[in-house]
């Protein structure tokens, strides 16, 4: 049996972490992971001590990692990399267990700094095609995939309850998110304590605002019981790629509607699986039908759903990323 080390955050609003943990499981491994921010509550806090004291709590996170490394020998370490990490820990990956197959598994832009993580990995997988280049001109030759986020269906699955006629966004505020929301003539319900920053420009907007944390175990509900879920791409994170939001209402069976991100094309059948708004006119246009043709939501919800159950889940990309480096 594969034996397989997930590092990564845990415990964070995506739950990227724990998916792919779970994911690793359910593709037959024997998994176990290392939380870089802590591995409870109050070895969090001693790290957030540390970081505001000393400035660094890497080499803090570089020991705890070389002695998870050496307790199990893994055969396979899985970077997930959604917060940045010094050179540190992976230079620990290396000397606790230089045989093991170390991959990163990249979700967010990084500049040449952050992308020290690249020279010590066997093999680095990018949500956005645009990492790929990135890696490229920063002069890093590891061999490189696409690897798109993805769904969980233990979490996102259809339900039996009534659905509103709400489009909604659960999402992380932004600069161009927000301005975007700020110009929508049509009702939205925006959930997320950050949006209290943009009220000012909401001032005459029909939105609903839920100005509250929405835990991961709320959010199935919230997409299984609306008509359809907008998704914005933050343009702090991506260029090209798409976010667990084009994944997860589909496990409920809700369409999404996306703006027009490239990599988009790569997963689903745009206009049949997916809705997309290259405009603030088309997004009108679109919520319109949404909302006035409930069968017509319910068709593209159907058929995105069967798209991600058989080809995005976080078991695919587990098995993925076995398969290319020889592990499966």
């Amino acid at each position: 049996m594969t034996k397989v080390l997930v590092v990564g955050s845990w415990g964070r609003l995506v739950h990227w972490t724990e998916s792919t943990v779970e994911a690793f499981k359910q593709a037959g491994c024997d998994v176990d992971y290392f939380a870089t921010n802590g591995r409870n509550s109050a070895d969090a806090l001693y790290m957030k001590l540390r970081r505001k004291l000393s400035g660094d709590d890497q080499a803090y996170v570089a020991e705890g990692l070389r002695r998870k490394i050496k307790k199990t020998q893994p055969d396979l370490i899985v970077f997930v990399l959604g917060a940045w990490l010094s050179e540190l820990p992976f230079q620990a990956a290396i000397e606790a267990s230089p045989q093991s197959v170390k991959v990163a598994w990249v979700g967010d832009l990084f500049d040449e700094v952050q992308c020290v993580f690249a020279k010590h990995m066997d093999w680095i997988f990018c949500t956005d095609t645009y990492f790929i280049e990135l890696l490229g001109a920063y002069d890093h030759s590891a061999p490189t995939s696409y690897l798109p986020l993805a769904m969980d269906p233990q979490r996102f699955f259809p339900t039996d309850i009534p659905r509103s006629n709400k489009v909604v966004y659960v999402a992380r505020n932004s600069p161009s998110r927000a301005e975007l929301i700020s110009k929508i003539q049509l009702p939205l319900m925006l959930y997320g304590k950050q949006w209290r920053k943009s009220m000012a420009k909401f001032n005459n907007s029909p939105h609903e605002i839920s100005l509250h944390h929405l835990p991961i175990s709320q959010l199935p509900q919230v997409y299984a019981s609306c008509r359809a879920v907008l998704n914005i791409k933050n343009e702090i994170r991506v260029a090209r790629g798409i976010n667990m939001r084009s994944f997860e209402p589909y496990g409920c069976m809700t369409p999404v509607l996306n703006d027009d991100v490239a990599d988009l094309g790569l997963c689903f059948e745009l206009g049949s699986e997916i809705l997309v708004y290259q405009n603030l006119e088309q997004l009108h246009e679109w919520h319109a039908k949404l909302t006035s043709d409930a069968p017509f939501a319910q068709k593209i919800g159907l058929a995105g759903h069967k798209r991600v159950i058989a080809h995005h889940t976080y078991v695919h990309r587990a098995q993925a990323i076995l398969k290319q480096v020889g592990l499966k």
